[in-house]
């Protein structure tokens, strides 16, 4: 009973409808609200609602209210009306079926931490019709870079020859995936939690044009500005009376349940609030998302359709990411996708293809080339892909149903170098050599901030120590980016202020003490989120240290303490900090 008495008291609920704002110039950054109108016990939830908050009330004798509950509930209404287009849907799916296609995606999971951290979801995707994907590279450094890629086929420095991504309207400019399976007359949706954090408004415009026919962002944007909000593993844990984690999930859950067997449909669900910080949160995650996976089984998901659950890189900086097999683990983030029975009949062929990936070297550009396909399942090869359906960043990247070549390399797969995994490496001992190098690259940042203009807002770095240093052995031969005389490191070093630590690759010319290497691409092994606040640059916050974020660091020395003062020597022709 939605309203009565009880005692002396009485009970009062209201409903206020919550949309996409069609004005702000922002609109990803907020939302429209209605006004509030009575919720009865039979309330027909009106037509054009996507999502409500609902507020319960007790009034005394003097008429005083009191909130007893507030929530947030979104709908899935039916946009396909007409009863003759949805014979059209069914005539279609018996002549010649398509697949449904759902992606789910948990932050920052590597798969060896998958198998680690959540060994019952391990098990559920290790039953027939999933195929593991053991040789999934990441392409880039964090979120953005690699769902990009997976979506769109886009690299960072290709979007930008398209349209600045930090400029308003550019994001609806790319032709994400999405756009495809809508032409194709699928019914799409997009749900992200925590959104702060957002892969397409983290320092970033968001869309003007809503994305997807079910986006669930307006939604978290009010529940997050009007709910009481409780952080834990870093974001935002629960809002209001439920879990950040659940909205995405029951979302798409009401997404499947309303179309998967009567519509094709497409459907990106990612969660960040676990995951993002803590690797060991994953384990509290899990019991919640293996119910979550039942509850898309008992749906009927399974029979239908193409299931892909993947992350988009292992945990990036602290604890996990400075051990033994964190530059490992960084770079291999879990990849599974689940094939439906029928497909496995229909199309024997490519699912025999994609058992062979299993082990080899694949990437997001793959990915995303497997969802092109799966929109033209009689192509045979990638030369019967249009060139506007193939990746820009890669354009020899083919689809997981073909089979990959044995000894492929990084460079084919559109991996970049420092990203790459397949490269035989030794680690050296420290010497003097090492040290040179590291000064170099310390050198190498410091030009940086004043070239880039940081150099006012962000402190000049010094070399405290060199933790660790291996070189590779080898380079494939298709790459011809490597001079005579020149070997690949891959240096793991501590700076001061703050002792940041940073992993860098870098190419040393032995001959002509010649130091090649890009900034922008250096790895922050421990978090940067107390040290660059003041600036607003995705990439430099990876490298900036605040001004007014230092904190005190000394060293004890016989039961006293001093600060650490860097000494200035001269190395040839370069100024060099030491600790």
């Amino acid at each position: 009973m939605l309203n009565g008495s009880t005692g002396n008291a009485t009970l009062e609920c209201k409903y206020q409808k919550i949309s996409r704002d069609r004005i702000d110039e922002k609109p990803d950054n907020s939302y429209s609200e209605f006004k509030s109108r009575p919720l009865p016990d039979n309330l027909l939830v009106p037509k054009h609602t996507d999502f409500m908050i609902t507020k319960c009330y007790v009034k005394d004798q003097k008429k005083q209210l009191k909130l007893l509950q507030t929530d947030g509930l979104t709908f899935i209404e039916e946009h396909l009306q007409h009863e003759d287009q949805k014979k059209d849907y069914a005539q279609q799916q018996q002549q010649k079926p398509k697949p449904s296609v759902l992606m789910l995606g948990l932050d920052s999971t590597s798969r060896m931490n998958l198998r680690r951290a959540m060994p019952q979801v391990y098990k559920y995707v290790s039953q027939p019709g999933w195929f593991e994907l053991q040789g999934y590279n990441k392409v880039g450094d964090n979120t953005f870079p690699n769902l990009l890629a997976v979506l769109a086929g886009h690299s960072p420095n290709t979007l930008s020859k398209k349209c600045n991504v930090s400029t308003i309207g550019c994001l609806d400019r790319v032709p994400f995936i999405w756009k495809r399976f809508k032409r194709s007359n699928y019914t799409t949706a997009f749900a992200e939690d925590c959104k702060g954090i957002n892969t397409f408004n983290y320092l970033l415009p968001g869309f003007q044009v809503q994305p997807v026919d079910y986006y669930l962002r307006p939604f978290l944007v009010a529940i997050e500005s009007k709910f009481p909000v409780t952080k834990n593993f870093g974001f935002p844990f629960c809002v209001g009376r439920r879990l950040s984690f659940d909205y995405v999930w029951d979302f798409g859950r009401q997404f499947v349940e309303r179309f998967v067997k009567n519509r094709t449909i497409f459907g990106f669900l990612w969660s960040n609030s676990f995951t993002h910080d803590y690797y060991t949160a994953t384990t509290a995650l899990e019991r919640l998302f293996l119910k979550h996976l039942h509850s898309f089984e008992a749906t009927g998901l399974f029979e239908r359709s193409i299931v892909i659950l993947m992350s988009d890189h292992g945990h990036r900086y602290n604890t996990l990411r400075q051990a033994a097999s964190g530059y490992y683990e960084e770079r291999l983030p879990m990849m599974f996708i689940y094939v439906p029975p029928w497909f496995r009949q229909q199309y024997p062929h490519l699912v025999d293809n994609l058992r062979k990936n299993r082990n080899r070297l694949s990437s997001s550009y793959d990915l995303h080339m497997t969802l092109q396909h799966l929109l033209q399942l009689e192509s045979t090869s990638l030369a019967d892909f249009a060139m506007k359906h193939r990746s820009v960043a890669c354009p020899s990247c083919q689809s997981l149903l073909f089979e990959l070549p044995f000894n492929r390399s990084c460079q084919q797969a559109g991996i970049d170098e420092k990203w790459c995994c397949c490269h035989a490496t030794k680690t050296l001992k420290k010497n003097g050599f090492v040290r040179t190098l590291a000064l170099a690259v310390v050198r190498r940042m410091n030009d940086h901030l004043v070239m880039r203009n940081f150099s006012h807002i962000c402190h000049n770095f010094t070399l405290t120590h060199v933790h660790k240093i291996v070189r590779r052995l080898e380079q494939p031969a298709d790459d011809n980016s490597l001079e005579e005389d020149e070997t690949v490191y891959i240096l793991q070093f501590w700076t001061f202020p703050n002792q940041p630590r940073f992993e860098s690759t870098v190419r040393w010319n032995h001959r002509k003490h010649k130091l090649h290497m890009d900034v922008e691409d250096l790895s922050r092994l421990s978090s940067y989120n107390e040290d660059s606040n003041c600036i607003n640059d995705k990439i430099a916050k990876k490298y900036c240290i605040c001004k007014d974020s230092i904190r005190t660091i000394i060293r004890t020395l016989k039961g006293t303490t001093k600060p650490t003062t860097p000494r200035k020597i001269v190395y040839k022709d370069m100024d060099i900090f030491l600790g």
